[in-house]
């Protein structure tokens, strides 16, 4: 073998030395960076499925939160309307007892005005107070006297018990009123009873 050939073999084997550790130490390389990459995927997938369990955890505990929500909102409109009834017919019920207590002081008033039509003197005066004591009452409480005379006809407030013709300038007018209407509000205790100009 010549000196050249030689040096080619050697240069060759020295080559291939050479060459197989780098092929080793690139392989293992790739290995252990690969494995290394694996083992972070695996961790990372890991943390992942972690993440979507938790996200569906707190998602779970949101829609049950918003469900609670609804239903809050829900009673709280629920009580609101609730109180909203109980005031009004409570309103509805002390209203009714005005009325009723009312008629009852009316008529007693009636009777002491029709009564104070045939006194005289001392005992008219007393009846006159005792009447006045009354209709103060009667004001104090909401309850007041309806002025209807030389007004239109209202058959929401009055009934008519019969026409009399007063003219023409009368026509439809409240000529004559033979018992006085009460209001409480806009309610009518007691319709006047008039006699309408024809």
């Amino acid at each position: 073998m010549s000196k050249k050939d030689l040096n080619k073999t050697t240069e060759s084997t020295e080559t291939n030395e050479t060459e197989v550790p780098t092929e080793v130490t690139v392989e293992q390389a790739l290995t252990a960076e690969n494995e290394s990459l694996i083992a972070e995927l695996d961790k990372a997938t890991e943390e992942n499925k972690k993440l979507t369990e938790t996200v569906a955890r707190l998602q779970s505990s949101a829609d049950k939160s918003d469900a609670y929500l609804t239903q809050l909102v829900a009673m709280k409109n629920d009580f609101e309307s609730y109180k909203r009834r109980m005031k009004f017919s409570a309103d509805q019920a002390k209203q009714d007892g005005v009325l009723s207590v009312a008629q009852k002081l009316i008529a007693v008033a009636d009777n002491f005005e029709l009564a104070s039509k045939h006194l005289e003197g001392d005992n008219l005066k007393a009846f006159e107070m005792i009447h006045k004591q009354f209709v103060d009452i009667l004001h104090e409480i909401g309850v007041v006297e309806t002025d209807v005379l030389g007004k239109p006809f209202d058959h929401n407030s009055m009934n008519a018990l019969s026409k009399l013709d007063r003219g023409e300038e009368n026509k439809d007018l409240v000529v004559e009123v033979y018992k006085k209407g009460y209001m409480f509000g806009d309610r009518v205790v007691r319709y006047a009873e008039v006699i309408v100009g024809a």
